[in-house]
């Protein structure tokens, strides 16, 4: 729908690698004449607490909408495990402290930050083995390598097949195809997963080019493809206009600093 309110055909080219960094990079040199967009979530915001990288995420963007969330964020088992719920593996954690090993997809993701804050909410320890996909998660999972895991939906099919238990997820609300599944809020936690799709354009588009970006991909949101693809991959449709688009940015930024500077991690 969008290209076709732009008269303009729409090419979507994947940036594999570096956590989202290498696209965003791209999208920072690209010039800003609005034919080159980018898509940024918390991965690309996390990524220059991690590494000395050419971007600031603060600076170097122009913030054109959030468009999705995700609720399909989980801490899931192997079916055979003995943990049946959330307590269950909790309380395992509290009588065993730093025995528990869990992946996620790589240090400082939103899963990771989750699993950290629930850990210290909760007053136990357990040990983080970063992955470096989400293939790996499952492998390692599946194979008894490791407890538990906390990520995105690799782990959905699995779940339905009976092979994986999820415990909980990780976002504000439920999934929506785990509807019986409570998140840690409904646990009585205040952790949660802050993990956002946004639209962004290079620093510098003209404002009248981002109206009409803006205004195209918004209404991009109400049709029914959108809304089916979304539903296809457990993603929940999520509007908020450049300038919440911008605070959402500031606001996780700021979030990953404190957790870096909290847990110690240093630059590569």
């Amino acid at each position: 729908p969008a290209s076709k309110a732009l008269g303009q055909p729409i090419l979507v080219v994947n940036k594999p690698g570096g956590a989202t960094s290498i696209a965003l990079v791209q999208i920072m040199q690209s010039p800003p004449d609005g034919y080159t967009l980018g898509y940024i979530t918390g991965s690309g915001i996390m990524m220059p607490h991690l590494q000395n990288l050419p971007y600031e995420v603060n600076r170097d963007f122009a913030p054109l909408m959030r468009f999705i969330e995700f609720s399909t964020l989980g801490i899931i088992v192997k079916a055979d495990s003995p943990w049946k719920t959330l307590k269950d593996l909790i309380e395992y954690a509290r009588a065993n402290p730093g025995k528990l090993k869990y992946t996620s997809p790589a240090v400082g993701n939103p899963n990771h930050i989750a699993m950290e804050s629930l850990a210290k909410e909760a007053g136990i320890k357990w040990v983080h083995v970063p992955s470096k996909s989400g293939a790996e998660i499952i492998t390692a999972l599946l194979g008894g390598h490791l407890d538990f895991a906390a990520t995105s939906p690799e782990w959905k099919p699995h779940v339905l097949a009976g092979k994986m238990r999820l415990l909980a997820t990780l976002g504000q609300k439920r999934s929506g195809t785990f509807l019986e599944t409570p998140t840690l809020i409904d646990l009585g936690y205040k952790t949660y997963a802050p993990s956002f799709g946004g639209l962004i354009g290079p620093k510098g588009l003209p404002q009248p080019i981002m109206d009409k970006l803006h205004k195209t991909f918004k209404e991009a949101m109400n049709d029914p493809n959108f809304q089916k693809t979304c539903k296809q991959f457990d993603v929940d449709p999520s509007y908020n206009s450049p300038e919440g688009l911008a605070k959402d940015i500031r606001d996780l930024s700021a979030l990953y600093g404190k957790f870096v500077q909290e847990y110690g991690l240093k630059k590569e």
